[in-house]
């Protein structure tokens, strides 16, 4: 498969081969079989195309935080971004780190404390909206949401010095313009279903009260139109049927298998099936929507 280096063993993540030609990277390292006698080795082999991909979709310019990166989870692109987003501050030496972490406070407190939010120490609506005009972004944009997820956000439109300092961090980035790009590289990776599904899973818990168990409707009618962008031709059917037949509060179990629903079920509902284990609100909906299709197509007829 090309040329591959040879390397001493290695057990660091930022450890990784050197090679002449940038073709192929190498890690090897120790593993212990079942009986715990013998110790086997392992190659992860890296192509400068993968390189070559989590730089572009990272915009990381160091080559070997890239190959440290896809060397670390076997090679594979999308778990290697994964991977590196939630341990950036790995990859930083100390140095860099602590310089990092000045510029992600001072940052934090440029927001904080607003006179108008009456909320020592945190991030409030008003802060919230600043920081969102400096971003250029407006509030139904779901960046604004997947910042809130990378932040891990407890209440909307509000940050804590941790939430912010955590997932800042972890984001690699300590700057409105660093954010911003950030923020578009994340988006742009939600059109993978294994990205975009935290993310929904995430936005129930966010949206809804603490004290309560549902989400309101008129809320989760907001976060789906933010989330799913008019992705799925039933959504709008869908909130049609919520808002005028079933108009109660959405359950977790029913905003979990929404996702699943719409990412699987043909538009015209044919491939629906009565026996599967749905929520009865999702049955009930594609009888309704099932008799509204037929009447429409009666009259268009």
């Amino acid at each position: 498969v090309g040329e591959v280096a040879e390397v001493e063993k290695k057990n660091n993540v930022g450890e990784v081969a050197e090679v002449e030609k940038k073709d192929i990277v190498v890690r090897i390292e120790d593993t212990v079989t079942k009986d715990e006698d013998t110790v086997a080795e392992k190659k992860v082999i890296v192509t400068k195309d993968q390189v070559d991909e989590f730089r572009s979709l990272t915009m990381q310019r160091n080559e070997k935080i890239a190959m440290a990166s896809l060397s670390w989870v076997g090679g594979n692109v999308e778990d290697a971004i994964e991977h590196y987003d939630k341990n950036q501050q790995h990859y930083m030496s100390p140095t860099q780190c602590r310089a990092n972490e000045l510029r992600v406070k001072a940052l934090y407190m440029r927001y904080a404390n607003d006179p108008k939010d009456a909320l020592p120490g945190k991030i409030g609506p008003n802060g919230v909206s600043r920081l969102l005009n400096e971003l250029k972004l407006n509030a139904e944009d779901r960046k604004v949401l997947v910042l809130a997820y990378k932040l891990n956000a407890e209440i909307q439109c509000e940050f804590s010095a941790l939430e912010w300092g955590k997932g800042m961090m972890q984001m690699g980035v300590d700057s409105v313009a660093s954010l911003r790009i950030r923020l578009d590289q994340i988006d742009e990776r939600l059109r993978e279903p294994s990205q975009f599904k935290p993310l929904y899973l995430f936005t129930f818990t966010f949206g809804k009260s603490a004290a309560e168990r549902n989400l309101d409707l008129d809320v989760a009618l907001i976060y789906w139109k933010i989330l799913f962008k008019d992705q799925f031709s039933l959504l709008p059917l869908w909130e049609e049927y919520l808002t005028t037949v079933h108009k109660k509060a959405v359950t977790r179990d029913v905003w979990n298998l929404l996702l699943d629903f719409l990412s699987f079920t043909k538009e015209d509902l044919s491939d629906f099936d009565e026996d599967a284990a749905w929520p009865s609100v999702l049955d009930e909906f594609v009888k309704w929507a099932r008799s509204r299709m037929a009447g429409d197509a009666m009259q268009e007829a």
